[in-house]
Formats: structure tokens, C-alpha cells, sequence
């Protein structure tokens, strides 16, 4: 019965909820923002690198090839990271970087991870980037790790989630499983839910002292630009910690029968503002969602906690009405309305996306990537691809025009902390990363490698293969507010080399209307620190 009626007052666009509107805006009063957020230009810079034993910006300063293409790196010299990832869990290199609060630890979830192997079994090796020797493989194996560390300032420590006697040590793979045998989109069978080159733990909540993790399945194809998401489906998946093991539970959405929550953002919040009313005032937890991977816009779901592991009462956004609520539909499919769109709606690009809640601004902050114009599988044409952020006083909206925060070449990333590689002066573009007068091509500039994969033709190689960063996933625990500064936190992975740093970016708080305190407005404090 209470489900039905936290359904209920969902679909009815929580009209009770106050009786003030603005007609300026077509939305209601009370979702207004109080304040407005203006990227500061110039502000997004890099933290520091967050995996690896050795930042590889320098230690990539030596990297060259011989006459066969083969790396080497004659006099390396290292700076080492806080985490030292190699040493202590057998991690080179990751993409990824998605995190939640879960009893006091960040947890943070990686994709396909690479290892100090040396050429075992898969011909891939990665002795020009470090010293240990590790012949474990991980095979598009996915990590995960917890960190303590409180702000930014102090550096991100991370500590990986071992696999308990193993030998050699490495990081605990994801695996999740399932109680049966199923078949999947590739005609395998069994009950190992695949995951694969670009199957990832994409998203995770921790939900009265339960950790869960949607991972996506489902692609297929060789790697690189050829992968195939066009079967991608997303698994909630039940985290033991104690006992290492992940127990697969029900598909969230799948690509295929157009579904739009494969890769997630999620966020639990109360139903109300205020004291909390037991058997009625249920928390709620907003999922934001990609279907199509750097083919879609951004959607809202939204279901009570009470049933998050089986989905019962789940709503989705439509829209909204000629007053401005939202409206919600039953199921998840082509009704579903975005929340917020790429820069060309019609052709969206948007990838990984990340949500996290200000409780003094009272606002949901959003990133994502996007912006890739033409051809998004053309590295030369770089067009308006980059990091964007958004904010909105309700998960519905109205979300404020997305900002670009962070782009590879206007924010001097190639050449500096990723590789860039210029076939051509025709190809060129980004001229800023090569030295001055560079006029002969092809051209490079900036650490190369490690990547993932073969590091030959037609894999990775490190010499040729051009950066692209993507996943700018908020460490929601670091923003701060600095007198009128915000300053939001977030990892970023690179591709070359094959790593995930931490990145900054700073905004302008300007007040929407004198005198308002909003810096004490928003939830009650039990439902977010920052």
C-alpha cells in the first residue's frame, strides 16, 4: 500500500507540495535555484594521478622505439603516486573512477584494468612502465577500492579490495553471479554474468550498510571503436565484502528493448524535506541513465528504497505538464522524456555521467561527456567533445544549460598529461600540444603509455595512439564552498596513458536574490554532507 502511494504522489507531480509558482519559468517556485553557477574560466587543472606507481608524465619523458616499434625506456625517472597501485595491488592502469559513500569509505569502482605482466599468455608487455612482475592476467577484469581520505587536499589514497590468497596478490576482480545458469547476447551460457573488454562496473549505492553495483554486459567486438553496444544491458548486483563475492540480481534496463539505464548515476533522497514519517515517508533513490553508450541523452528513474533490489514501484520521467511538474510513466521505453540533453539533442554523444547532491546550495550537481560533434569516432575532429557540467533543484529539473568544463586540448591535458598524435599537419588538431614550430609530421607530444591491449597494430600502440579523456565521474565527499567558489572534484580517464587522475573545477556562486541565506537551505543534513 505504501508503495502505491509513493507512486501515486510521484505521478502526481507532488503537487501538494507547495502552492507558489513561476509563471517566468514554467516550472514551480520551490524548484527554482536559488543561486546561479558560472564556471570560472581557466580553473580545470590536475590534481595529481591516482593509479600507477609512478606518475607517468614523467616517467614517459624517455619513452622511444626501436627499429622494430618495440618500447622502450631507457632512463626512466619516477615520481611516485600517493596510492602506488602496482606495488600494493598489482594495478598499471584503469579507466573508470565511480564513487559512493559506504559507512564512512569512498568506494571506488574501475573498469577493464591492466597489470604489471610481462608478456604471459596474451603477448602484452609492460616492463618499459614498471619494475614489479606480476604474471596475473586480468583480461578486461574490473577493480574496485576504498579510501578514507576526506578532502582533496590531502590526496587520494586508495586501497584495493584484494582477492584473499591469491597468488601472485592482485586486486579482487568483479565478477558478478548469478544463483542459475542464463544465456546472453553473445549465445554463451552459464552463470558468470559476462564482462568482458568495455563490461564495467559503471555505477553503485550503498543502501542501509548494503553495497550495490550495476554493472553493464552485453558488448560485443574486438576492441577499441569497434565494440558493439547496441545489446548492452545493466545488472544490479549485491556486494559481499567479508565473503568477496557478487551476487547478480535483476536487469535494470537493456539497450535493445529501448531501455535508457545501462550506464547509471544514483542518489538517495527523502521523499520530503524534514522530519521523517515512519510507514509513510520512504526514501526514494533517483537513477539517472545512458542507454546507448555516446548515443544517448540523460534520463530519470525514480524508485522507493524499500524495493530497490527488485525495482518494484519503479517510476520514470515523461515530462512535464502545461504547470510545470513532472510527469512519469510505468515503464521504461520510448515515453521516457530526458532530463537533460547533449549539445545536439538529436544526435547525443553522452557516455558516463556522474550525480551528487549540495546540501548548502540545495542543488544536484551533474557532469558527463559529451559534445562530439561529426564523426565521434574521428580523433582528429575534436569539435565541442569534452566534460560538462549542469545543476537543478529537483532530479527532474529544469536542469540549467549544460557548461563545458574541461576539454583534451583547450585545457592543455594533450601534450602535457595525455598523449596527442598528429598524423598529418592536416590532422593537426590541436597545434598547441606539439612544441613550437613543430612543421614535420607525424608528430607527437606528451607521456606515452601504458595502454591497454596489444601494443602493436591493430591494437594500442603507445607512440600512435591519441588520448581521449572520458568518465568524469564527482567525488561528491571533496566539494567544497569557499566564500562564492565551488569547487568540485571529480577522476577522469585518459586512454593514453591508460590511467584515471583527479581533476578540479571551480564555479561563481551568485545569490538569485539578495538576502536570501540559501548557504543554510536545501535537505536536512542527514541526507548529504557537503
Amino acid at each position: 500500500m505504501k508503495r502505491c502511494l509513493l507512486a501515486a504522489i510521484l505521478i502526481s507531480g507532488f503537487t501538494g507540495l507547495c502552492c507558489s509558482r513561476s509563471s517566468a519559468q514554467g516550472s514551480p517556485f520551490f524548484w527554482s535555484p536559488q543561486v546561479q553557477l558560472t564556471y570560472t574560466p581557466g580553473s580545470t587543472h590536475k590534481i595529481e594521478q591516482v593509479n600507477g606507481d609512478c606518475d607517468w608524465s614523467v616517467w614517459d619523458a624517455t619513452i622511444t622505439a626501436d627499429a622494430s616499434g618495440k618500447i622502450t625506456n631507457p632512463d626512466p625517472v619516477c615520481v611516485p603516486t600517493l596510492s602506488q597501485t602496482v606495488t600494493r595491488a598489482d594495478v598499471l592502469g584503469q579507466g573508470l573512477g565511480y564513487s559512493f559513500e559506504h559507512d564512512g569509505q569512498l568506494i571506488f569502482l574501475f573498469g577493464d584494468t591492466i597489470g604489471a605482466t610481462t608478456g604471459h599468455g596474451d603477448g602484452v608487455d609492460y616492463s618499459p612502465w614498471t619494475a614489479v612482475q606480476n604474471s596475473f592476467q586480468y583480461q578486461a577484469g574490473d577493480t574496485m577500492a576504498w579510501s578514507t581520505t576526506q578532502r582533496a587536499e590531502d590526496g587520494l589514497l586508495l586501497n584495493y579490495f584484494l582477492a584473499d590468497g591469491s597468488s601472485p596478490s592482485h586486486a579482487l576482480v568483479v565478477q558478478p553471479v548469478y544463483p542459475t545458469s542464463q544465456c546472453y547476447p553473445d549465445t554463451t551460457c552459464g552463470t558468470n554474468l559476462p564482462m568482458g573488454a568495455d563490461d564495467i562496473p559503471n555505477s553503485g549505492i550503498s543502501l542501509d550498510g548494503q553495497i550495490y553495483i550495476v554493472a553493464n554486459s552485453g558488448t560485443l567486438g574486438t576492441g577499441g571503436s569497434g565494440h558493439d553496444h547496441s545489446f548492452d544491458y545493466s545488472v544490479l548486483t549485491k556486494f559481499d565484502a567479508a565473503a568477496q563475492t557478487f551476487a547478480a540480481g535483476r536487469t535494470i534496463s537493456s539497450v535493445n528493448t529501448g531501455g535508457h539505464f545501462v550506464y547509471l548515476a544514483m542518489q538517495e533522497f527523502p521523499l520530503f524535506p524534514g522530519p521523517q514519517l515512519p510507514g509513510f515517508n520512504d526514501d526514494l533513490v533517483a537513477i539517472f541513465g545512458v542507454g546507448l553508450y555516446r548515443q544517448s541523452n540523460i534520463y530519470l528513474s525514480i524508485v522507493p528504497k524499500s524495493t530497490f533490489e527488485s525495482g518494484e514501484g519503479t517510476v520514470y520521467f515523461t515530462g512535464t505538464d502545461k504547470l510545470g511538474f513532472p510527469t512519469w510513466g510505468q515503464s521504461d521505453g520510448a515515453a521516457d522524456v530526458p532530463v537533460v540533453t547533449d549539445l545536439d539533442p538529436s544526435n547525443p554523444t553522452i557516455g558516463n555521467l556522474s550525480v551528487t547532491y549540495s546540501q548548502r546550495l540545495g542543488l544536484w550537481l551533474m557532469t558527463f561527456d559529451g559534445g562530439r560533434a561529426g564523426d565521434p569516432n574521428d580523433p582528429d575532429s575534436p569539435g565541442e567533445a569534452g566534460v560538462y557540467f549542469t545543476y537543478a533543484t529537483a532530479p527532474w529539473g529544469p536542469w540549467a544549460t549544460p557548461q563545458k568544463i574541461f576539454n583534451d586540448c583547450q585545457n592543455g591535458a594533450l601534450g602535457s598529461y595525455m598523449f596527442y598524435y598528429a598524423r598529418s599537419n592536416a590532422a593537426n588538431g590541436c597545434p598547441t600540444a606539439l612544441p613550437p614550430g613543430t612543421t614535420t609530421f607525424p608528430a607527437s607530444a606528451g607521456p606515452a603509455g601504458p595502454t591497454i591491449g596489444p601494443q602493436v597494430p591493430p591494437g594500442n600502440p603507445p607512440l600512435t595512439t591519441r588520448a581521449g579523456a572520458f568518465a568524469p565521474e564527482m567525488i561528491g565527499r571533496f566539494t567544497e564552498i569557499q566564500g562564492n567558489t565551488l569547487k568540485i572534484y571529480y577522476t577522469l580517464s585518459t586512454w593514453n596513458p591508460y590511467a584515471v587522475v583527479e581533476m578540479e573545477s571551480d564555479f561563481q556562486i551568485t545569490p538569485q536574490w539578495p538576502g536570501v541565506p540559501w548557504l543554510s537551505g536545501g535537505w536536512p543534513s542527514s541526507f548529504q554532507q557537503q
